[in-house]
């Protein structure tokens, strides 16, 4: 495998910016569709849930990403890589050619499908073209990308809708992708796949078809019944509960198979029952809560604005970009810091100190407090959280060998999107929950306020005063709860075993030749 550092620095700018526009494409589809689908239900006549607009593409991109770094393993990362941006494209000109609600939710399902592979490959190519020391500062590039991409995204599709067509939304990113594709074809080189396939016997045997097969399952009945739960049906309902139970069951088996069955699994079971193994898990879990607090803070605190602080909306939404912004530059000095001075732990350790901090004070914000306090305590929020973020992906590879970090960098990876859907669910159903009991509070008996769509309240009718005050309860409860789920991400990552960057020394070494003894054999006596 071709590494940067002996590359020309034109041939490693041309790749890197492909992979970023990769990661540009995946991460703008997440939110450009957010200001916009009042305006596709409107041209479509859509009038029956609009949620899955923007949930499709999200449950795709979730259910399939897990699988992609063996799935690299067996058809090769660049025909992967590439195959995906392809798949992405069709979908998304599915989307946006789309006459109504089922044939955009298709696209939407399909372009999620190729998208799982345009976050996580990169992220797998770079680490092949990269040693340990090095590669914190090229995995800033992707994390600046992704963040800043989510954050532009509501603005650009606002943008399309109103000054061209909201087809364009769709549209955009086919001639990007083409010029990706020129690119990575011929300045690209990767190794062979890693898995040999020669009869399609050894398809079967080879390729762990039920570990993902029934992986895909437990995460789709799991996103979608989180998407359902408290919107479309209650949360106690049949619907809701068979699809939960149904990924747990899912789940289990997946275990299973991986563990007795799989030959080569999608997910190695020892990775996560080895305590020398243990900073696999840890990050897993302590990265998915962390991307609790990004999602939370994009998702929720825009509403507080509109509603508490009564800022109009396009103000509410850019009140964000200082968060995301200072989020993206502490990504990019920890991972130099961290490349710089080889020692990982430490580094992310402070980041998981700054974070409940941060949120423990924006959880304190009401309809009185200044809008300076307000920026402030988002500005700390938002070092906790970028500091932490690549370099949580460096820690769960450090250490592995080669053949793993492919794995290990696909289910890490994925753990975003699963953070975004919990957290929206979790903190959503606690903000709206106190938001309901301050309503009732100040409404007649009898009312039933729509707390799944605050932002119709104060127009239907309710007074501004009392939607301010009970939102502003609800959204600290909401707050309170990122802070205490940020003290426990502290507690866990004490368990980390220690974290040293190699500078690719040790991989020279093994690359010589064996050096011949100087000294002459035995002298036989016979």
């Amino acid at each position: 495998m071709e590494r940067f550092e002996s590359l020309p620095a034109r041939k490693v700018a041309l790749i890197l910016a492909s992979l970023g526009l990769c990661t540009f494409l995946f991460a703008i589809e997440e939110t450009i569709v957010a200001t916009s689908v009042n305006t596709i239900a409107k041209e479509l006549s859509i009038t029956g849930s609009m949620t899955w607009i923007t949930g499709s593409y999200l449950l795709a991109v979730t259910a399939f990403q897990p699988i992609t770094g063996r799935l690299s393993d067996v058809v090769g990362k660049k025909t992967l890589l590439l195959t995906g941006l392809w798949i992405f494209m069709i979908g998304n000109v599915i989307s946006g050619t789309s006459k109504g609600l089922q044939q955009l939710v298709a696209g939407r399902l399909i372009s999620g499908v190729g998208g799982a592979t345009m976050m996580s490959l990169p992220c797998i190519i770079i680490s092949d073209m990269t040693h340990e020391r090095q590669r914190g500062s090229y995995f800033n590039l992707i994390n600046a990308v992704f963040v800043l991409s989510d954050a532009i995204g509501p603005f650009v599709g606002a943008a399309f809708a109103q000054k061209a067509s909201w087809r364009w939304i769709f549209l955009f990113n086919v001639p990007f992708g083409v010029v990706v594709t020129l690119v990575l074809a011929c300045a690209l080189r990767c190794p062979p796949p890693s898995v040999k396939i020669t009869s399609w016997t050894q398809i079967t045997t080879k390729v762990d078809f039920w570990g993902m097969i029934t992986l895909i399952a437990s995460l789709t009945l799991f996103v979608v019944g989180l998407n359902l739960g408290g919107q479309a049906r209650p949360w106690n309902s049949s619907t809701i509960i068979g699809l939960l139970v149904g990924a747990g069951i899912a789940f289990i088996v997946f275990v299973g198979i991986e563990k007795w069955v799989a030959i080569n699994p999608v997910v190695p079971i020892f990775l996560f029952s080895r305590w020398d193994k243990r900073n696999v898990p840890i990050m897993v879990v302590v990265r998915t809560m962390l991307f609790f607090h990004l999602f939370a803070m994009v998702f929720y605190l825009p509403i507080f604005f509109a509603l508490v602080k009564q800022y109009p909306p396009i103000l509410s939404a850019a009140l964000i970009i200082p968060f995301l912004t200072t989020s993206a530059i502490a990504s990019t000095l920890s991972g130099l810091v961290a490349s710089k001075w080889g020692h990982v732990r430490p580094v992310f350790l402070a980041s998981q100190v700054i974070l409940p901090v941060g949120m423990g004070l924006v959880a304190t914000l009401n309809e009185h407090t200044p809008l300076g306090a307000i920026m402030g305590y988002s500005l700390i929020c938002g070092v906790g959280f970028g500091a932490g973020t690549q370099v949580s992906l460096l820690i769960a590879q450090t250490g592995l060998e080669p053949e793993l970090v492919p794995t290990v960098t696909a289910v890490v990876s994925t753990v975003p999107s699963l953070g975004a859907i919990l957290g929206v669910t979790i903190i959503g159903v606690i903000v709206n929950s106190g938001l309901k009991a301050g309503l009732l509070r100040g409404l007649p008996p009898g009312s039933s306020p729509n707390i799944n769509d605050p932002l119709s309240l104060v127009p239907s009718g309710v007074s501004p005063e009392l939607v301010a005050s009970a939102y502003s309860h609800g959204f600290r409860n909401g707050f309170y709860t990122l802070a205490g789920v940020a003290a426990v991400q502290f507690i866990l990552c004490l368990f980390l075993k220690r974290v040293v960057l190699n500078d690719g020394t040790a991989e020279t070494e093994a690359e010589k030749p064996p050096t011949p003894n100087p000294l002459p054999g035995p002298v036989s006596m016979a």
